[in-house]
């Protein structure tokens, strides 16, 4: 199995100390620290969907769902299609994703597609990729759109998740409820970014571990960070490097039938923390990591 490996590196936060001078000359000059001042990782064009999501997320979100929308078409080589194509190519498009593609993220605009189009000439199909946060309170999204489209119209008319959001022209980014630059995200956590993962059709992230573990004691590691990537037929899990627990984990998914039918042919790797599966269906193993439990990750 050939999965890409990802990583960045976490930026930590620096205390400069400052001399100041007061008083007479002969009297001593006392250091005095300078206010802490955090720096966090931020967005930049050239991460992947996931890493650049991550710089947006709050600190006290639980879940983020990405879809990379590109990467999509290109399962179907559909790689050209936008809002200005042919009703019959995005209905193309969207029927395909629909029946065989991993879209953890819902499709955000798929339900305002046609207003978006006829109106404010543009839509669903011009979205590069999507994320969706949520838990802890902390509910929000991230959309990355092609550098033609102009979202403002669309957004000053409250079209549908649209409403409350806001549109930044340089990155063409659309954001609701991210985080603000001077504020802990996602990509400042070293167990987030080591699950994130790289280049992938759909990839779903929690923070924490999955509930439902064992009802006896086993050799489970802790698990801070978990995620679960799709690529085509395959899925692979993220549990951060070096753990000597893939195999019971790999016992444990096998006794859940749902991700047993769908989930096969699970090989581990500890050194890297990742179990790779083929999936027998994209769409339906989807919809089992985020709205259940995914049982190769649950706490003992």
């Amino acid at each position: 199995m050939n999965v890409r490996r990802w990583g960045i590196s976490v930026l930590a936060a620096g205390l400069a100390l400052a001399l100041v001078g007061c008083g007479e000359e002969d009297e001593p000059k006392r250091p005095k620290a300078a206010p802490a001042e955090a720096d966090y990782p931020v967005y930049a064009a050239t991460m992947d969907p996931v890493e650049a999501a991550m710089t947006l997320v709050p600190d006290g979100a639980k879940t983020l769902a990405v879809t990379d929308y590109d990467e999509v078409k290109s399962l179907f080589g559909l790689d050209a299609v936008t809002s200005r194509s042919s009703p019959a190519d995005q209905n193309e498009l969207w029927r395909r994703a629909d029946k065989e593609a991993a879209q953890v993220s819902g499709g955000l605009l798929r339900e305002v597609d046609q207003r978006l189009r006829d109106k404010f000439k543009w839509g669903a199909a011009d979205v590069t990729w999507e994320a969706r946060f949520a838990g802890g309170g902390k509910e929000g999204f991230v959309i990355k759109v092609a550098d033609r489209v102009k979202p403002g119209p669309a957004i000053k008319a409250g079209v549908g998740p649209l409403k409350g959001a806001e549109f930044d022209p340089k990155t063409h980014l659309i954001t609701k409820n991210t985080v603000t630059p001077d504020a802990e995200n996602w990509a400042a956590q070293e167990a987030m970014v080591a699950v994130a993962g790289g280049p992938a059709t759909s990839t779903y992230v929690v923070k924490g571990c999955a509930e439902g573990g064992p009802k006896e004691k086993t050799r489970l590691a802790p698990v801070e960070a978990y995620s679960v990537e799709f690529g085509g037929g395959i899925a692979t899990l993220r549990l951060g490097e070096d753990r000597d627990d893939l195999f019971v984990r790999l016992e444990l998914g096998d006794q859940a039938a749902a991700y047993k039918k769908v989930f096969t042919n699970g090989v581990a790797d500890p050194s890297t923390g990742r179990i790779g599966f083929r999936v027998t269906n994209p769409v339906t193993a989807a919809t089992l990591v985020t709205s259940k439990p995914v049982p190769f990750a649950v706490c003992d």
